[in-house]
């Protein structure tokens, strides 16, 4: 009996590594309902770019035509054009002009209402699988994420009014600047301000870019408004920094594999497509195809929204993750357990399972038994 109190029988990896569960994220962002919600928040975004494009010109101006590419012909183009992280924000950030000003206000404004109902609803059914392990469905997180939509929204733009009431105090200086060497003179004396606005900027930008997809988490999980989700992402990048970095690697590293996999599954299916349409038409005709006015701009539009799959796919994975990166950080620094999460008003709570009829009409029968004996 001694011999075997030592004995080691079980260990739950997911205690002892709590990390291990963002691995999980890269199943989540195939579930149907993820990918479906993914996908038209990537078609969203790119009609969001394809208006700004139209009202304010393509930054550069080569860039163009958003919705007409060129589909991988093989399985191998599909891996060269997926495994490159191209820049979701190619052509949002434009010169310095009025108009190109205008254009990113445009852009930012466009992206964050579509990341506030697309990937709030995405947030919203990872942060159900990570915590009690339940499944959300797709219109009730659509639901949730309409109605917390002023959270999602306000929250990654709440800190830029701060930021402008500091670069507002900078503006002050350099118009003071402009009358000339001697008004430099007398701003240089009260040059530490605008030292510590320039240090404020920074305070709230980095944390801002480093942390704002934790807001989503915490909406998502908390049910908050954006003042605690702005408060909370602030907080646990600031106190555990290196736990936040690591967490991003190995979320890095899953999200590779779930790539990989989705490179792979679209990269089949487009070869398949690729492969039996020459087959059956012949390479003549299917340059005679994509050439005609009207049935190469169809047949590349199919070509295109099978290939958007891949970035459906990202999209849907980067906010399930960081919903679980959320939890992870929630439970470093508040000492918060995984499964605390706020349910939703029409959210049907877990009840507990009814009584077996026959055991309550068992028990009911045992006092008349005992009476008798």
């Amino acid at each position: 009996m001694s011999e075997e109190r030592g004995l080691l029988r079980a260990i739950s990896w997911h205690e002892s590594f709590p990390w291990l569960v963002l691995f999980r994220a890269a199943l989540i962002a195939f579930y149907l309902r993820v990918l479906f919600l993914a996908y038209l928040g990537v078609c969203v975004l790119g009609l969001g770019i394809w208006i700004g494009s139209h009202l304010f010109g393509s930054f550069p101006p080569e860039a163009a035509d958003t919705l007409a590419i060129e589909a991988p012909t093989d399985i191998f183009g599909v891996f060269r054009s997926g495994l490159v992280f191209h820049n979701p924000f190619g052509g949002v950030f434009p010169a310095h002009t009025f108009r190109g000003f205008v254009a990113f206000i445009f852009y930012a404004l466009w992206y964050v209402a579509t990341f506030a109902i697309f990937g709030g609803a995405i947030a919203r059914i990872a942060a159900m699988e990570f915590s009690v392990n339940d499944r959300c469905g797709m219109k009730s997180a659509l639901s949730h994420s309409l109605r917390k939509f002023l959270g999602y929204f306000l929250s990654p733009l709440f800190p830029l009014i701060g930021v402008a009431m500091l670069m507002l105090i900078i503006l002050l200086f350099g118009l003071v600047n402009w009358l000339g060497a001697w008004a430099a003179i007398v701003t240089g004396i009260f040059g530490f301000i605008a030292v510590m606005a320039a240090f404020g900027v920074a305070l709230l930008l980095v944390p801002l870019m480093l942390g704002w997809p934790l807001m989503w988490g915490a909406i998502s999980t908390e049910c908050s408004d954006h003042f605690d989700a702005l408060s909370r992402s602030y907080a646990y990048v600031t106190q555990r920094p290196f736990h936040y970095l690591w967490y991003v690697c190995v979320a890095i590293v899953a999200g590779i594999v779930g790539h990989f996999a989705i490179c792979l599954f679209v990269g089949v299916a487009l070869t398949a497509l690729t492969t039996g349409l020459h087959w059956g038409q012949g390479l003549d005709q299917t340059v005679a195809i994509m050439d005609h006015s009207v049935s190469g701009p169809v047949w590349r539009f199919w070509f295109h929204c099978m290939n958007r799959l891949v970035g459906a796919y990202d999209f849907g994975y980067f906010f399930a993750v960081f919903a679980g990166i959320y939890l992870l950080l929630r439970r470093d620094v508040d000492q918060a357990e995984m499964d605390e999460i706020v349910l939703d008003e029409d959210q049907p709570r877990f009840a507990m399972p009814a009584l077996n009829k026959d055991l309550g009409e068992g028990t009911e029968d045992a006092p008349e038994s005992s009476d008798e004996s």
